[in-house]
């Protein structure tokens, strides 16, 4: 059985980098939610980036007919916005922080009717790592690293648009990793465009 799986209010790159880590699992199709008449949507992912829900655009999801179920997708996933998330109508509250193994496992659930908030708390580490997530605490070269992952480019084609070693690359890699708490390419990738590190640092490379 395939779950189809739509995103709904994000750029492409963003869903680029879901669809990278839906395609290392199986058994999960993202599609376009403009075929959903001919193919209803499994799950509708709604991508939010303020404080609480984006209300309007949950609500036409939850509303729609082809939409079987709906799930808020966020870096701003604080369990005290899950009554409010739950009033409207979805099914699930997702931290875009999530794996991709935790996410496929969400997703499966959410598919299966039950009501998913992943995770369901945030430990002392996670919230370490949730105050660190803030564009400020990167180096220029962290994030002109961040920004080039978000364009596609690899390791090699990176070195060579900053003009330094692969091995610094590596390095830069692995300290914006740890300061921004993603754990593969994919996520990086979110991460940099919701912070909208993709315009902000290539508009000055």
């Amino acid at each position: 059985m395939i779950i189809r799986v739509a995103l709904l209010g994000a750029d492409e790159l963003v869903r680029r980098g879901l669809e990278g880590m839906l395609s290392t699992l199986g058994g999960f199709e993202l599609c376009s939610v403009k075929d959903r008449e001919a193919r209803p949507i499994d799950v509708a992912l709604v991508e939010t980036y303020g404080a609480s829900t984006d209300a309007s655009t949950v609500a036409r999801a939850v509303a729609d007919p082809y939409i079987r179920r709906v799930a808020v997708f966020t870096w701003n996933h604080h369990p005290g916005l899950v009554n409010e998330v739950v009033r409207s109508g979805v099914s699930g509250y997702l931290a875009k922080s999530l794996t991709a193994p935790q996410l496929g496992r969400a997703l499966r659930a959410i598919h299966d009717g039950e009501l998913v908030v992943a995770p369901a708390h945030l430990g002392r580490r996670e919230q370490d790592i949730a105050s660190l997530n803030d564009v400020d605490h990167l180096t220029t070269r962290e994030r002109e690293t961040l920004a080039l992952i978000a364009t596609g480019r690899s390791n090699d084609e990176i070195a060579q648009e900053m003009r330094i070693s692969l091995n610094s690359v590596k390095s830069y890699i692995r300290s914006a990793y740890r300061k921004t708490g993603v754990q593969s390419r994919s996520q990086a990738v979110l991460w940099a465009v919701s912070h909208g590190l993709n315009a902000q640092v290539l508009e000055r490379v």
